[in-house]
């Protein structure tokens, strides 16, 4: 049967790209594949893989797709699923080697949902019968397809060990100690270009690679416990209070994660949900959705964060006297700032914020 197959390598390696070969195969090519003894590049050393790729390239039609580390970070960053990579990569061979030669059906190994591949070949690919096989190196030309990738994505990783002067091994057990010194050496920046980083391993080296830091809350603890009560303070003093009721206030936070950041406690200092009367508790929850109204008036924001951390392990900065938090939010208001810097942008001052809020709320102070 003349067919095309297809198979990857890399996915399962830390350092390097992903390497997608298709290969063609008819009676008399299959036929000069198992005299040179072409089968599962995983059976086989990485010297024969040399020497069977180079059989398979001067034999068969067959194409080579190889994604970059880079580029396969930027990828697995907008579809969040390695298997929608491998297929796109597989499509992708595929319609290169259709460009050559005529067939209509193709076997790859199967991996992931069989929609995958099928839904990310184009016009030409729509064509062919594609079959997914469980073990599909078990066809020879699947396994031809298994050699040149593999031999692709060795090549690939030499040309990175040569070009960074240090061995970037192959697999995802031992690579701990080259990462680590790669890291010491360029920096967890470069490690983009030469590592797949949604595996396990970045965690494990730079553990803080994917957290966003929020540092300058810090001071809001400090802050609080130095001073006492902040809620408490703020009904004797008014400050930064933009409205209140017998029983509740609203507070602008002096530490915001955003502009228009208020915070609503009673007016009593209490600690628990519990400890509060029916009276407090719906006060307190009558200022929630009149706060919501207020903050949509003047940020317009396109959605909020709304919570009550209760104890410190929970991120309490003000343990004994409860609060709900409110916290406007917009599209892409998280940026570079707190991790490169540090440093988190609020673009309004706190009483221009006040003044605002006082406004909408049509409080006046005390």
């Amino acid at each position: 049967m003349r067919r095309i197959g297809t198979d990857e390598s890399g996915k399962g390696d830390y350092f390097g790209g992903l390497a997608v070969a298709a290969v063609y195969v008819d009676e008399n090519t299959e036929e000069t594949l198992k005299s040179s003894g072409v089968k599962d590049s995983k059976r086989l050393s990485s010297n024969k893989i040399h020497e069977l790729a180079r059989i398979i390239r001067d034999n068969c039609p067959h194409s080579i797709v190889y994604i970059g580390a880079e580029r396969y970070n930027e990828l697995y960053s907008k579809l969040r699923n390695a298997n929608k990579i491998l297929a796109w990569g597989h499509a992708r061979a595929i319609e290169n080697l259709l460009l050559k030669i005529d067939c209509d059906t193709v076997i790859t190994d199967k991996f992931g949902d069989e929609k995958f591949v099928a839904d990310a070949l184009m016009e030409r690919g729509k064509k062919i019968k594609l079959i997914q096989r469980t073990h599909g190196e078990e066809d020879i030309a699947v396994a031809a397809a298994s050699i040149l990738a593999r031999d692709a994505f060795v090549s690939h990783l030499s040309a990175l060990s040569k070009k960074y002067g240090m061995d970037l091994p192959k697999g995802a057990s031992n690579v701990i100690s080259a990462a680590r010194d790669f890291v010491a050496k360029y920096g967890k920046d470069e490690l983009k270009r030469v590592a797949k980083l949604h595996f396990g391993t970045t965690n494990e080296i730079v553990g803080d690679y994917n957290r966003l830091w929020a540092p300058w809350r810090m001071e809001y603890i400090r802050v609080a416990d130095k001073t006492g009560c902040i809620f408490c303070e703020a009904f004797k003093t008014d400050k930064y209070v933009v409205y209140r009721t017998d029983k509740s206030m609203v507070i602008l936070n002096a530490f915001p994660y955003n502009n228009g950041h208020i915070m609503i406690a009673p007016v009593r200092h209490v600690g628990e949900f519990e400890s509060l009367t029916d009276e407090e508790l719906f006060d307190l929850i009558k200022l929630l959705p009149l706060s919501i109204t207020k903050l949509k008036a003047v940020y317009n924001p396109h959605g909020f964060n709304i919570g009550v951390n209760l104890g410190r392990p929970a991120g309490a900065g003000i343990i004994d006297h409860i609060h709900i938090h409110i916290v406007p939010r917009w599209v892409g208001d998280t940026n570079f700032m707190p991790v490169i810097g540090d440093t988190k942008v609020i673009s309004q001052s706190l009483d221009e914020s006040c003044k605002l809020l006082r406004t909408a709320f049509g409080y006046k102070g005390k």
